[in-house]
């Protein structure tokens, strides 16, 4: 930490001497006390990485970002939709060899080479948070980062007294074989990190591949050239602190490593990269018009055949509903082009949080490559200051979830998300801001299959710094990347009506502004949200915000007749392990204001009852409890 420790920052040595303390938290982390055996060798000239420090660079050699997708081998795959279940697609979870060092001058360089023997490294499970396993040390922390503030250098020297100055920049190393099967021979060959923490390079049979910084959006390599059929050695070093570190000053525990899944898939050299499914309701919310743009690119070293496109759209039995075609041209390697269909659907069942009806589309290329995506009809709208879908006004009753469990960390299961959403359902809660990042991608999936509107927020938050990077020239290009990544991954989720430029970031200068402006490029049908450009005419985003009003505070705001955009309360009232007030006069307040759009409890940390889940854990639920009946 950089800064005196506070009630809510915990150091190791507090964590050991009370472990009580720890169960109590719902953390229940096991500190294991032998780490990885480090074998030290020194980068010459210097003992870490340059690439680590450099704000302006956010990967090296990764795919751009695209929707959550897979193909799959034939039509009744892509029908079910469930990704890891392809047959062009491997889980390279599991057991890897794993070292872990305090500071990267005792890192092992060279452990990505094949004779390097990694044979007495101890396993870790992947995905998982290396101090959930015992190594290092996890911090709690809400304001303030836990190195010297000292931007762009994540390297400098802390007072001695913290635990960074010892650990100055964790380094984890991580070694696993896997097999790439033969009959996947002459095809595109990817490999997909859902989240690591904070920034990672990759090596594969020696070679390097590239690197990645921001730990809550999916990086993507493109293996083809480094791969063969048969086992492969891959090596992934993984950075505690990196450029990335200044943009991820969220309040919550502060864990890390590979903690979402690693998966390997293929695809034909002529591959359908991206598409975006877009739909629009009549003036009557009744029928529907169906857009769909898809970006095909030739990955291969010779032209493509003429490429063509079919889209063709089932209901949740597997009945055909309609379909449409698009022909494009003949494709040079290295070169992509957009197809467009458009076609119209009658009177389709509406998809909302109440009713999450789902249909599934089904998009086929000329090269035989299947993707596909369940999605819903709905329409979202602004009328004055009344917020509606499907042309009738809604609430949001929400709750801010971080992705967090005691005995996993942030490597949170299906089950554990399972579990999540049925105990928002059951506190009569319908919204979710997914705070303070992009969450895993199944995430957004189970939220359109069981109905949970969503406030989709990237990742980024700066709070340590105030008003650091509202201006700074060196951070614009990674704040406007973060949201992109954002709205790229998660575009076709209908249970997304919201999209969130991050949380707490200065008061939102000019970097966050061309980062409205970016998403708005690519997605115009959903609205954009951040609280600190706060409420009023300065205020550039589709809805007014403020955190942390009084009751009175939201009425006034509400019955100001300058004001024209709805107000949406991402954080009001915030618990820490026990019970609040004043929650029935909030509520009614809402219910009973056409202005206010709803929102939720601020973040509440793991409670006491955090293996149940039940409504310690979950205090946000306070819909559950606002009234008792007569």
């Amino acid at each position: 930490q950089s800064e005196p420790l506070s009630d809510y920052c915990f150091t190791q040595k507090k964590m050991v001497k009370s472990k009580l303390l720890l169960v109590l938290l719902g953390v229940g982390f096991l500190m294991k006390p032998t780490l990885g055996t480090a074998q030290t060798s020194l980068v010459s000239g210097r003992d870490y990485p340059p690439e680590i420090e450099n704000p302006q660079l956010l990967g090296i050699n990764k795919e751009p970002y695209h929707a959550t997708l897979m193909p799959y081998a034939n039509l009744a795959e892509a029908l079910s939709a469930k990704r890891h279940a392809s047959s062009f697609c491997e889980s390279l979870n599991g057991k890897w060899k794993f070292n872990w060092v305090p500071s990267p001058e005792k890192r092992p360089v060279d452990f990505y080479k094949l004779d390097y023997d990694v044979s007495a490294w101890r396993e870790i499970p992947v995905p998982s948070n290396w101090e959930v396993q015992g190594y290092g040390t996890p911090f709690y922390r809400n304001l303030g980062y836990t190195i010297q503030k000292d931007f762009p250098h994540v390297m400098s020297e802390p007072d001695p007294q913290y635990t960074a100055f010892k650990e100055r920049n964790p380094v984890g190393s991580y070694r696993h074989d896997f097999d790439v099967p033969t009959e996947w021979t002459g095809r595109r060959i990817f490999i997909t990190f859902d989240g690591v923490d904070s920034a990672f390079f990759i090596w594969v049979n020696g070679v390097r591949v590239g690197f990645s910084v921001n730990s809550r959006n999916a990086a993507e390599f493109d293996l083809t050239k480094y791969v063969k059929p048969g086992k492969n050695t891959l090596a992934v070093e993984v950075y505690q602190y990196s450029s990335g570190t200044w943009l991820e000053d969220q309040d919550m525990w502060r864990l890390h490593g590979i903690f979402r899944n690693v998966t390997l898939w293929s695809s034909p050299q002529t591959h359908i990269r991206d598409f975006f499914v877009k739909q629009d309701l009549d003036k009557s919310y009744k029928d529907a018009t169906v857009e769909i743009a898809a970006k095909i690119k030739n990955y291969g070293s010779k032209s493509s055949k003429k490429q063509t496109l079919t889209a063709i759209l089932y209901d949740n039995t597997g009945k055909e509903i309609a379909k449409g075609n698009a022909v494009g041209n003949t494709l040079s390697p290295k070169k992509e082009e957009q197809l467009t269909i458009k076609f119209p659907v009658s009177d389709p069942a509406k998809w909302t949080a109440e009713t999450p009806n789902l249909y599934t589309m089904v998009l086929t290329s000329s090269e035989g490559e299947i993707v596909s995506s369940k999605f819903g009809f709905r329409k979202i709208e602004i009328n004055g200051r009344i917020f509606k879908v499907n042309g009738v006004p809604i609430k949001l009753k929400g709750v801010n979830r971080h992705e967090h469990w005691s005995d996993v960390g942030h490597a949170i299961t299906e089950e554990q998300m399972i579990k999540d959403i049925k105990l928002i359902k059951q506190g009569n809660c319908n919204h979710v801001r997914t705070c303070h990042y992009s969450d895993d991608p199944r995430w957004y999936e189970l939220c359109d299959e069981y109905g949970i509107w969503l406030v989709a927020e990237a990742n980024v938050e700066d709070h340590g710094y105030g008003t650091r990077f509202d201006e700074e020239p060196t951070m614009k290009g990674a704040i406007i990347d973060r949201n992109v990544a954002n709205v790229e991954n998660f575009k076709n989720h209908p249970s997304v009506i919201i999209w969130s430029l991050g949380n707490e970031c200065g008061i939102g200068g000019s970097n966050f502004r061309a980062a409205m402006d970016s998403i708005k490029s690519i997605d115009h049908s959903r609205f954009v949200h951040y609280e600190r450009f706060g409420v009023g005419k300065n205020n550039p985003a589709d809805l007014d915000g403020r955190m942390y009003g009084t009751v009175d505070d939201y009425a006034k705001i509400a019955q100001r007749k300058d004001l024209t955009k709805p107000l949406y309360i991402c954080e009001f009232v915030h618990a820490m392990f026990n019970s609040l007030g004043s929650l029935a006069d909030y509520s009614e307040l809402f219910d009973n204001t056409p202005e206010i759009l709803g929102g939720h409890l601020g973040i509440s940390r793991p409670g006491i009852m955090e293996q149940t889940r039940s409504k310690a854990s979950y205090s946000c639920l306070w819909w559950r409890f606002r009234r008792i009946p007569k």
